[in-house]
């Protein structure tokens, strides 16, 4: 069965066991699309109030284009909760190839660093994905049915907590890349995207707490 498939109680129950996967990677995308499915559920409650209605129509289209990004969004991060497991998997299938001969060992080497760049670019689209939602939700805040303020902050904290936590699962396997370049490439974005998702969700803590 698909982690995605799996009911709320079966999922923590597979996270806590003596398996390493699913592991921080999938957690963290499930985080973010917790995120992204709070602040849709404040668009939600949105649509209907006299206040939206009475917004112009470029305002009110606007909102509705991110309310949909935002569900485009949260359906790839979906699909990043099974391959993060996936691509942690691959990789442990590649240390256990078999390293008798030169020819083995070559073959391994490759293959290992193959899947460590795998298990590289699945934590990091959790990173791009959460750090474009987070983008994304100055409209929804701006215009969101204000009861529910708090929600977007929460969503914020958990946009930026699968940052955080693919951002780790990225060092992790960074740490064993010999490609210095595709190592460079990668310290560098992760900067820019922490550096940014920081920024974005202080904004959006600072916009909230004026509510408060």
């Amino acid at each position: 069965m698909k982690l995605i498939e799996m009911s709320i109680l079966k999922f923590l129950d597979e996270v806590d066991s003596n398996s390493p996967a699913p592991g921080g990677g999938s957690v963290s995308a499930l985080v973010s699309a917790l995120g992204t499915s709070l602040t849709r559920m404040v668009a939600h409650l949105t649509f209907d109030k006299k206040k939206f209605k009475e917004l112009s129509e470029e305002d009110r289209n606007c909102f509705k284009l991110n309310f949909d990004k935002m569900g485009e969004i949260r359906k790839k991060l979906e699909i990043l909760i099974d391959k993060d497991t996936e691509a942690y998997n691959l990789v442990m299938s590649a240390y256990k190839l078999p390293k008798e001969t030169e020819e083995e060992k070559e073959k391994r080497n490759e293959w290992i660093q193959n899947s460590l760049k795998e298990a590289i670019s699945t934590p990091l689209e959790i990173c791009r994905l959460s750090r474009e939602a987070l983008r994304i939700m100055g409209i929804i805040i701006k215009h969101g049915n204000k009861n529910a303020i708090t929600d977007l902050g929460v969503s914020a904290i958990l946009l930026l907590s699968g940052i955080e936590g693919g951002i780790l699962n990225v060092m992790v396997n960074l740490s064993s890349i010999k490609d210095e370049t595709f190592k460079n490439l990668c310290l560098d974005e992760t900067k820019e995207i922490i550096e940014e998702s920081q920024k974005l969700k202080n904004n959006i803590m600072e916009f909230v707490k004026s509510y408060l």
